[in-house]
């Protein structure tokens, strides 16, 4: 595919002349110091580069909350008619860091498996991608590049990198270059309408742009990630588990927020008429206390070091292993919301430590 560059004042007017055709959504900063996926406003300046994670992935774009599966009523005759619930219509999500994008690859792959999803899977279709490189780690809870989500690439449309330091003053980067990667023909039709030029040699490019990265690029495991799966796999380490169960709420918080969470709940409900209503289903989190609860009352982690466990294998040790790829894309959103401080980054360092001192 080919490659373009394009400065930050010419990419802005493209992002606002794409978001008069369909939804787009990017990073915007709310209320303090919280950044959210939303419309952008012509009114106010885009941070495009130095915004911090939002609390949300845009993954939950594509998967929303709270979605209407179908509804259905009865006639006269007493049948029912169904019909599909929510309309889809396209959207674009610009702004979309490796890790997220990485996110939103994992999803493709969890609701593509097996019975296809095919709510998800239509919003996906509609859904363009225009994601961001980082040369600068976005905070200090990050770690990516451990979670090998550095420079993943696979699932946008467009790719950019930009060919500037990274700084909080905003003005200064107007007139910098930025290098946009085109990596679908959906890619090749939205960059029609940005003034830009062809770039003959991109990788040069990025390999300038990247020089100057910190090494390492945000926090690290105390083994790779390979390593680490491989060690969670055949070891276990109630011990630490209990440790952080002991100030865990069992709120969930770190699953809602996660990229690669995709668990759900489905309800009926059922309209005051008795001839109508509706299918939805809602974001379900395998760290409240009732998610293994079955039939019968009995649940299959009542306990919540069970729960910590649990989560922790599903991401580098069940789904990796149906997948080949790490459930986890270290952006730091678990820690970095919990109430508690609890941090998946800090229980798989403290697991392995426990294995390997216990080996000793």
């Amino acid at each position: 595919m080919n490659a373009y560059l394009s400065n930050l004042n010419q990419i802005e007017s493209w992002f606002f002349s794409l978001a008069e055709k369909q939804a787009f959504f990017l990073p915007r900063k709310t209320q303090g110091i919280n950044y959210r996926f939303e419309f952008i406003d012509h009114q106010q300046p885009l941070d495009l580069f130095s915004y911090k994670p939002t609390i949300l992935p845009p993954g939950k774009n594509i998967f929303p909350d709270g979605e209407i599966l179908f509804t259905y009523n009865k006639d006269n005759n007493g049948h029912y008619h169904f019909h599909q619930g929510t309309a889809i219509h396209s959207q674009l999500l610009a702004g979309v860091r490796a890790c997220d994008l990485k996110g939103i690859y994992l999803l493709d792959k969890a609701f593509s498996d097996g019975t296809k999803d095919s709510h998800y899977l239509q919003r996906r279709e509609k859904t363009d991608i225009i994601a961001f490189n980082c040369t600068t780690p976005c905070d200090d809870h990050c770690f990516c590049e451990a979670a090998q989500s550095l420079d993943f690439q696979t699932g946008a449309d467009i790719f950019i990198t930009p060919l500037f330091p990274i700084s909080s003053n905003k003005e200064v980067h107007k007139k910098q270059q930025c290098l946009l990667e085109i990596l679908t023909p959906r890619g090749a039709e939205l960059i029609k309408s940005l003034v830009s030029q062809k770039c003959s040699n991109p990788q040069k490019l990025i390999k300038q742009a990247l020089e100057n990265r910190p090494k390492p690029f945000g926090r690290q495991f105390l083994t790779p990630v390979k390593q680490l799966s491989k060690v969670i796999h055949q070891e276990d380490a109630e011990s630490i588990y209990q440790q952080y169960a002991e100030r865990c709420f069992s709120c969930g918080t770190c699953n809602l927020v996660c990229p690669t969470c995709y668990c759900f709940d489905t309800k009926d409900e059922l309209n005051l008429d008795g001839n109508s209503g509706q299918k939805t289903r809602h974001w379900d989190a395998c760290l409240n206390p009732g998610f293994a609860e079955v039939a019968g009352g009995h649940n299959f982690r009542a306990d919540p070091a069970a729960r910590q466990r649990h989560r922790v294998r599903r991401k580098f040790d069940y789904l990796p292993q149906r997948f080949e790829q790490t459930f986890c894309t270290g952006c730091g959103r678990c820690g970095r919301q919990c109430t508690t401080g609890i941090d998946i980054f800090d229980i798989v360092n403290d697991v392995y430590l426990s294995i390997q001192e216990s080996k000793e």
